[in-house]
């Protein structure tokens, strides 16, 4: 069973691709009981339309959590046009500080997901408060960020945005790290498929994609969704899929007491092994700026 705590656009939109995907069962949680119940009423009734038989649930009782295998953690104040991540950070800190210890009373094996904003702060904070193994807690943010430089990158060369693969590192924010030296078309370099300056404007899309999608519709929905989806595949089926999403370093990188977007190993254990990447000295530079914007928000949290 998968809880999702948050019923809200991304929540909602993540929980019915969870169904669609046939992955597993889901409890819906908010404070709103009858948004949770409403969204899970609605979804229920998409089922046989999905061909799934599996069991959507809405409810405002964080105690519904318990047994699951995986908590992901989406409440919070959303972004505004206008505003960064780093913006919401102590209202958010508040609300998943809260959330966490009571995921941990009630569904202490659990893995945690965390995907409230700013998503690299907010996963050290729930590593912290919940005293996990670091393994298992883990950020949805640059999963979703190389889905956009994928897309960019297809667009650019008008090819199948599925034969494209590409990684995003660093923070989940405007200070991301696109890494164009392990960005392929088919297995080929994407640097020998474009000039410099095509590169350039499609690393700097996919910063600004994100406050993009705010601004011209109010808040980013579809994409978060599928990705928490694919994400709790992942973890459910034990797939074992190597993906960037934010962890809590112990000195790879160099990098210790900050929780920042690197490529992993993601399954059944929640991350399997973190992967260390050579990385080009001005990308290593461009990583150390990410780390130290993030290490720099989490030192300014109000306790």
């Amino acid at each position: 069973m998968i809880s999702i705590v948050g019923a809200g656009r991304v929540g909602s939109a993540a929980a019915f691709n969870i169904l669609r995907f046939r992955i597993s069962d889901v409890v819906l949680v908010d404070i709103a009981e009858n948004l949770a119940k409403g969204e899970a009423l609605d979804m229920m009734q998409a089922s046989p339309a999905i061909e799934f038989d599996g069991e959507v649930v809405g409810t405002n009782d964080i105690s519904d959590v318990e047994g699951s295998e995986v908590v992901v953690i989406v409440a919070g104040l959303g972004r505004k046009p206008g505003m960064t991540r780093i913006n919401l950070m102590n209202e958010n800190a508040r609300i998943v500080k809260s959330i966490v210890k009571e995921v941990i009373k009630h569904s202490p094996d659990c893995k945690l997901m965390v995907v409230t904003n700013p998503v690299d702060v907010m996963t050290y904070i729930a590593c912290k408060i919940s005293g996990f193994e670091r393994n298992r807690v883990f950020g949805m943010g640059n999963i979703l960020d190389t889905l956009r430089f994928r897309s960019y990158i297809a667009m650019e060369l008008n090819v199948s945005r599925e034969d494209v693969r590409a990684l995003v590192i660093g923070e989940h924010g405007d200070s991301m790290v696109p890494l164009v030296d392990h960005s392929s078309v088919s297995g080929i370099p994407i640097k020998d498929l474009l000039k410099p300056d095509q590169i350039e404007k499609i690393v700097q899309s996919t910063r600004a994609s994100g406050i993009e999608v705010i601004n011209l519709k109010g808040a980013t929905t579809h994409a978060p969704g599928v990705v928490i989806a694919i994400m709790v595949d992942a973890v459910l089926r034990g797939r074992n899929r190597v993906m960037s999403v934010s962890t809590c370093l112990n000195g790879e990188y160099g990098q210790s007491h900050v929780s920042i977007g690197v490529p992993v190993v993601l399954g059944r254990h929640g991350i399997e092994r973190i992967l260390q990447l050579s990385l080009h000295p001005d990308t290593q530079r461009q990583f150390e700026n990410s780390v130290s914007i993030v290490k720099s928000a989490i030192n300014r949290i109000r306790s």
